[in-house]
């Protein structure tokens, strides 16, 4: 501050412009101000009286509008602030005194520049204004005109800059200047300015409707002395080890005075009658619609009730409870109806309430009629639209609750503390929202520190903590089932979830709440019988698909979690609902099945069957309408009623069995030209969920095991080759072989097996693709899931059961794990990761699969091995060239990542490849040899001809093994030429640009080989050189130009160069 001190005085003197330095220091100070609050930092700030006008004169020379000079001003306007209030007469400190206007003036209409100011100087010029009329000295002379300016100004036209720096200057003005100053200006000036018209113009400025409840309540305490009323409640000396103690020895130390006790203070003070209207802005700033609007109001609610009478505070605590009330009805169920009420004006009057309360301004008397108003509040929640409104609401009353624990004698709350404590905890573990868990769950916490009453407090907050409660899945499946052992509060958790959270508009929490109730049926499995259940089954009828939805969920889960009790009392009581349990499907309208939304009550309505069909209830006439249902949903569109109809399938055919026409009709939904392709999807999956090993079904083995054969199978017809359907069939196939587990050999002939691993390994090889990309993928993994349990078990199997004929030789076993071992090194990490993992566990498998370098491979994988980090992965993969048997798949898979879009995985995955084949011998009598590695390379490309997923990053990795000399070192010239024919051949008629790009790479590289391959390569790079492309023939030009600066041996090369350079391809 001394240096900014000598600064200011240093540019007072010399002028110009402000240097950088001073500048910094006062954006330093403004940072401060951010972090810390400029009331903390202005204490800091020089105040002699020599700092007033060196520090005013820097700030009036400053020029008002320069943008980057805003955090000088600001600091300035503070700091005068400040110095202003120094204990001398201003009119003695005014050294011009001569001059037209002293000191004082020339400060107040600085700080009226500064009040219409669109940045921070604004709010620096209200403070230093206040604290300017504040001053004995200066009150008297300015504070009237200064207010009459403000009126005058504020019913002008004048912009909402201007208008929220004279409301904030007027709000700071009755914050510090002494209420008999301020008495005079109220009746005459302030209250028809609080009634201007300019308010409604300007009603969508939150900021505006602020300032003015703000001023409104700062007016209103001035009308009123400032005195604590000696009505209010006190609890008192409080001590919270005592409360944990002995609950039943707290009593408040001081007691509510009686009714007439300081009332005849009361009556000699004379309530003025504008404070009526000041109450009834600030009722009125209650049901604003923005937040910080509504908290001032309650805020000045409770500043101002706490210095009225009581007779005319009880009527503002009325006029607020009457807020609640405003546009409830009692509807047809004799219950009362809140969908009708603004979430604005409950929120608004929770917060006034709980300031009232804070401050012993409601009166224990009052409790019987605001406690149900704040219960409902906890649990408030209206839905509008496709979201809901009320979670602030909600907030707000746990500050209420809050509120009342620490303002309240036990004894006083002892009569509603099971009513608030059941909703607490409840709010505290099944609110959609994670503050509101976190602050019912704080105010109980308080509750039971401050009261000590509350049933099995201490044991529910060291579950119900304020981490614990953050995770809501925590909450609802673990939290709420350990607080439902205590009987106390088990009845409303379940209440709160079958009336409450089971018809909730958020269908997560709807799914929760079956998952929970299901936990909570040990605790009382009669309760669930004789109350829940009766209560949910009417709902699941319900037109409204979210109660429909939530009750379907919630009988499904609760009547497994029946079934699963072991008691038998409970069986026996639970068959007897079989027949009202079985007919629910039945009932449900025809329209919540097939309208829009439906989706959810099939998925929901699917899940009771399969829960009904493993708990074993007996459907008889019902059978018809479940099957019915299961076949309406496996042919949706959705995903999630698919897999949930495919349980149900499965369910059924386990317990009640599927018929010959029904499994006819699933066969040739999957066939490949049915143009329903999501009963392809579905019936694939469903199928699979059949138990062939029962008698009943095996007969149709062989005809499902063809047909999701052929289900799996890549069709030209784009339509056809569905993805999707493909990778379900697969599963299908999957869920049958393990089923069978070790009925397999003799379940499934050795032509079926082949037929099977056949079709492995074309699924392996899917690379099918459309516009969400490699969607082959999915085929592949959930063949390779499949080789992951197959190979091992029948591996097994043909050692436990000696036939002539073994089903796995170690040739297709061979070609399995060559298979899985490309994929492995592939371009997606998703598959990588999957194939490694199958790869590991048939490696290092302890059932002795015969296949091709089973020890070396042991040996080279880790177990801990990254498979989705090419900086570890291509490393340890390239040493598996080794082994012949695997080497032409494994250069494939490290070559198509060679082309893939990851910097990292292209440049680890071609350079691994790149020192490998470079650390190798050229001879070709050892094994492996360069040259043998490159013969590899070639049959790769004669292999994938045409297929530019395979050819376009071959073409790539070539074109770099020549560039790096690799392949230069093979003297041997048959295999350069070969390859010059086969990539000649790949371009012929080529119009496709990256794929004749990477062919340049090659041919350059072929030049590099002093024989007839280098002729013919120098012919292809001279036709590209005039190729319709002008990218290709620029990129060739440049080859060219960089080739024959090398070879300038060589005659005319010089003129060669000067037609490359001099010609404008």
């Amino acid at each position: 501050m001394n240096t900014l001190r000598q600064a200011v005085d240093e540019w007072n003197e010399t002028g110009g412009t402000v240097p950088e330095t001073t500048i910094y220091l006062f954006r330093f100070l403004y940072l401060l101000t951010k972090t810390r609050g400029y009331k903390t930092i202005v204490k800091f700030m020089t105040h002699e009286v020599t700092d007033l006008e060196p520090v005013f004169e820097f700030l009036s020379r400053l020029d008002p509008v320069t943008t980057h000079l805003w955090e000088v001003r600001y600091i300035c306007l503070i700091w005068l602030s400040l110095i202003c209030m120094i204990p001398f007469d201003l009119k003695k400190v005014d050294s011009g005194i001569q001059s037209k206007d002293s000191l004082v003036i020339k400060m107040i209409n600085q700080c009226k520049l500064y009040l219409a100011s669109t940045g921070k100087e604004r709010d620096g010029a209200g403070l230093l204004v206040a604290r300017l009329l504040s001053r004995q000295d200066l009150s008297g002379e300015y504070l009237k005109p200064f207010l009459q300016w403000t009126k005058d100004r504020l019913g002008s036209k004048i912009d909402v800059f201007e208008i929220t720096g004279i409301l904030a200057s007027l709000c700071y003005t009755y914050q510090l200047v002494p209420r008999a100053v301020l008495l005079p200006s109220l009746d005459d000036i302030i209250i028809p300015l609080l009634t201007m018209e300019f308010f409604n113009d300007h009603e969508s400025n939150s900021l505006i409707r602020k300032l003015r409840t703000k001023l409104t309540q700062r007016v209103g305490l001035c009308y009123l002395k400032p005195k604590l009323a000696k009505w209010r409640y006190q609890r008192g000396n409080r001590s919270l080890k005592q409360n944990l103690e002995d609950a039943d020895t707290i009593m408040s130390s001081s007691q509510t005075l009686k009714d007439g006790e300081g009332g005849e203070d009361d009556e000699d003070d004379d309530v003025p009658e504008n404070l009526e209207t000041i109450i009834e802005i600030l009722l009125n700033g209650l049901r604003d619609k923005d937040t910080i609007v509504r908290w001032s109001a309650a805020k000045g609610m409770g500043r101002i009730t706490q210095r009225l009478p009581q007779e005319l505070a009880e009527d503002v605590v009325g006029s607020i409870l009457e807020l609640f009330g405003e546009n409830t009805f009692i509807n047809k169920e004799q219950a009362l109806d809140l969908s009708a009420v603004s979430d604005s004006t409950w929120h608004g009057a929770s917060l006034a309430i709980a300031e009232l309360a804070r401050r012993g301004l409601l009166l224990p008397d009052r409790l019987r009629e605001t406690i149900p108003w704040i219960t409902r509040g906890l649990k408030f929640d209206l839905k509008r639209g496709s979201h809901s409104i009320g979670a602030h609401v909600r907030d707000a009353c746990c500050y209420v609750c809050w509120a009342f624990a620490r303002a309240y004698a036990p004894h006083i709350l002892e009569p509603f503390v099971q009513e608030i404590a059941h909703t607490l905890v409840v709010v505290s573990v099944f609110d959609r929202e994670i503050n509101v868990r976190r602050a019912s769950s704080a105010a109980f916490q308080e509750n039971v520190g401050r009261q000590g009453i509350f049933p099995h407090g201490i044991e529910i907050i060291q579950k119900a903590d304020y981490f614990s409660v953050g995770n809501r899945n925590n909450a609802f499946l673990n939290i709420a089932i350990e607080i439902a052992e205590h009987t106390e509060y088990r009845y409303e958790l379940i209440h709160h979830l079958i009336t409450i959270t089971a018809k909730h508009w958020d269908k997560p929490m709807r799914i929760l709440a079956s998952k929970t109730l299901a936990k909570m049926v040990p605790l009382d499995p009669s309760f669930f019988l004789d109350k829940v259940l009766p209560y949910l089954i009417p709902n699941a009828m319900n037109t409204n698909m979210q109660i429909s939805h939530g009750a379907l969920l919630a009988i499904s889960e609760i009547a497994l979690s029946l079934w699963e009790t072991e008691v038998p009392e409970i069986r026996s009581q639970y068959q007897k609902m079989h027949p009202v349990l079985a007919s629910i499907i039945s009932k449900i309208p025809p329209k919540s099945l097939t309208t829009f939304g439906s989706e959810h009550v099939r998925e929901a309505a699917c899940h009771l069957i399969t829960c009904l069909s493993t708990s074993q209830v007996d459907p008889s006439v019902s059978l018809k309408d479940w099957k019915k249902c299961v076949a309406g949903s496996l042919i949706r569109k959705e995903q999630n009623v698919q897999e949930y109809a495919v349980y149900s399938f499965g369910a059924i055919a386990k317990m009640y069995g599927v018929d010959r026409k029904e499994i006819e009709f699933a066969l040739s939904s999957i066939k490949v030209n049915n143009i329903m392709i999501h009963g392809r999807r579905s019936y694939g999956l469903a199928l699979g969920t059949i138990f062939y090993d029962q008698d009943r079904y095996k007969p149709y083995l062989h005809d499902v095991l063809v047909q999701l054969c052929k289900a799996t199978q890549y069709q030209t017809d784009p339509q056809a080759n569905d993805a999707k359907a493909k990778e379900n069939a697969v599963l299908g196939l999957t869920n049958i072989l393990k089923n069978l587990g070790a009925h397999l050999k003799s379940a499934i002939t050795h032509d079926e097996f082949i037929l099977i691993t056949n079709t492995l390994q074309s699924c392996i090889a899917d690379y099918s693709t459309d516009e969400r990309g490699d969607v082959g993928s999915w085929v592949r993994i959930a063949a390779m899931n499949l080789l992951d349990h197959l190979l091992p078990t029948v591996s097994k199997l043909d050692k436990v059961y000696v036939t002539d004929q073994p089903y796995l030789d170690r040739e297709t076993t061979t070609a399995f794990i060559g298979a899985i071992i490309k994929q492995s090194v592939e371009r997606i990490d998703r598959l990588r990761s999957c194939a490694g993992n199958v790869l590991c566990n048939i490696v290092f498998s302890d059932v002795c699969t015969d296949f091709a370098g089973r020890d070396l491979l042991q040996q080279l994988i880790r177990k801990d091995l990254t498979w989705t980090v090419p900086s570890d992965l291509y490393p340890v993969m390239v040493h598996i060239l080794q082994i012949p048997e695997y080497r032409v798949e494994l250069l494939t898979g490290i070559i198509a990542s060679a082309g893939g879009l990851t910097e990292s995985l292209v440049r680890h995955s071609s350079q691994c490849l790149i020192d490998y084949m470079d650390s190798l011998p050229v001879d070709s009598t050892v094994d492996p040899s360069l040259e043998s590695l490159f013969n590899t390379l070639l049959d790769i490309a004669m292999k994938y001809e045409k297929q530019d997923r395979v050819t376009v990053p071959l073409m790539d990795v070539i074109g770099l093994l020549y560039e790096s000399g690799t392949l230069i070192k093979i003297e041997n010239k048959a295999p350069h030429m070969k390859l010059f024919t086969i990539i000649r051949k790949e371009n012929f008629k080529c119009k496709n640009v990256p794929k004749l790009l990477s062919s340049i790479k090659v041919y350059v590289g072929l030049m590099s080989i002093p024989s007839q391959v280098r002729v013919k390569s120098l012919q292809q790079m001279f036709v590209y050189l005039v190729h319709p492309f002008p990218r290709i023939r620029v990129q060739v030009a440049d080859q060219l130009f960089n080739q024959l600066s090398i070879d300038d041996e060589e005659e005319d090369v010089a003129e060669a160069i000067n037609i490359i350079t001099g010609t404008d391809w």
